[in-house]
Parts: C-alpha cells; sequence; structure tokens
C-alpha cells in the first residue's frame, strides 16, 4: 500500500463499520493460533453502518489460506476497486468499472512510464500468476478483465470458459463441489447452466499498483473474510 501506508505505520480498523463478524472459531484464544478447528460457527455478521465503497481500504483476511479457519487467517489491507455486482476491468493500468474510470487518490503509484519509468505490460503478454491462472484467459496486470463481481441473489449463466473465473468462490467459499466435463457443468453432481451466489464479493488492489499481490492475482474477497474499514 505504499505511498498510503508505510512499513512500521499503525492504523485503526473500524469492524462496526461494515458491521462486526461474529467469531466463526468460538473456541480460540485472542491474538494467538490456538484454537479448537472442528468447532466452526456459520458465518454471521451484524448490521454496520455503511456499506463498502469504491476506493474504502478495507482490512480482510486472506482468502487463499484454505488450511486455516477464515476468522485466524492473514489479514491483509488494500483498497476496495469493485463492489458486489460491478463490472471492472483494467486497460493500460486504468481501472474501470461498470465502463467508469474510477477516481484515484493522490497517494496511488501509477503504473506509468512517465511517471514512474515503467512500461505498461502489453495487452498480449500473459502472465500465468495472474487470476484466473489459466491460458485459457491470458490476461495481466495491466490489461485485466472485464470480470463480473458475484453479488449475493444473482444468478449468472454457467459456461465452460467462465467457469473458471467462478469456480473458486463456487467450490472453496460457497460449499458446492463443481466438475465440468466436455461444456457441461455440473454442480453438487447436478447439470447446471446457472448458478446463484450465496455471498458478496469484491476486488481489491494495493496503491503501489506495479508491486502489490491482490486481486489481479487471487481474485475475489468474500463478504465473510471482511474484518473492517482503515479510519483516516
Amino acid at each position: 500500500m505504499n505511498n498510503t501506508l508505510k512499513e512500521g505505520d499503525y492504523i485503526l480498523v473500524n469492524k462496526l463499520a461494515y458491521g462486526v463478524r461474529i467469531p466463526i472459531t468460538p473456541f480460540s484464544l485472542p491474538f494467538g493460533d490456538i484454537y479448537i478447528e472442528r468447532i466452526q460457527l456459520p458465518y454471521i455478521r451484524i448490521p454496520g453502518f455503511t456499506n463498502v465503497k469504491h476506493n474504502d481500504i478495507i482490512v480482510f483476511n486472506f482468502p487463499m489460506e484454505d488450511f486455516i479457519p477464515i476468522d485466524h487467517r492473514q489479514p491483509y489491507v488494500k483498497r476496495c476497486m469493485g463492489l458486489p455486482g460491478d463490472t471492472l476491468s483494467i486497460k493500460s493500468g486504468i481501472v474501470y468499472a461498470n465502463n467508469r474510470v474510477l477516481p484515484e487518490t493522490e497517494n496511488i503509484i501509477f503504473s506509468t512510464d512517465r511517471k514512474h519509468n515503467r512500461i505498461i505490460i502489453d495487452s498480449l503478454k500473459y502472465r500465468p500468476a495472474v487470476f484466473p491462472n489459466s491460458s485459457n484467459i491470458k490476461w495481466n496486470t495491466d490489461h485485466f478483465g472485464p470480470l463480473y463481481i458475484p453479488a449475493k441473489g444473482v444468478t449468472i449463466d454457467l459456461t465452460a470458459s467462465n467457469v473458471l473465473l467462478y469456480e473458486r468462490a463456487i467450490t472453496v467459499y460457497e460449499n458446492n463441489t463443481l466438475q465440468t466435463r466436455n461444456d457441461s457443468v455440473f454442480i453438487n453432481k447436478e447439470y447446471r447452466t446457472s448458478y446463484t451466489f450465496k455471498m458478496d464479493y469484491y476486488f481489491v488492489m494495493g496503491d503501489n499498483r506495479s508491486n502489490s499481490v491482490d486481486s489481479r492475482f487471487w481474485g475475489f474477497v468474500p463478504e465473510d473474510h471482511l474484518i473492517g474499514r482503515v479510519s483516516q
């Protein structure tokens, strides 16, 4: 998050803003890694007084630590660039939500060669580390999307191509099984042509755009991973 946040900075996290998350792993010690993993409660959040907005700096549990209970995963801090229901894309390093350029803040380090002597990655140059990590969708950090960000209750059509974008949300975050056979998609062993999401999701990026491991690499942040908003 350089230059917005620097090493050694202290931040104040407002857990009330988006609503307090009831502990998912109730039998655990605070400020430590001692917990009883076998006992997990359903995700419940007490309503907050606001919703996540574009450019909010949010704190969340790192979604990719599948072997650790959600509320014990590493806390990350990033800027929210995509909200549930948005269609997000990045063109020549500029972020668009629903075909509108997102307003940037003065602290963001832009991916421009004139300002930081960095050349924008060519749109034809595929980076395997970039979400969804498949050669079938050849995106990179400066040319990305368009990507629909799932919203709770919204139904999308499932195809053999777009299932790559939502497979992790459907299986890991929403606890379903998913298989593809030829061009057919099976969820929980049933043939499906559509899927309705159970949670909201977010797309986050670091302010040091050329040196940030964020949603461009590992995808969506599910709502049950949200901790709070950074107070500024």
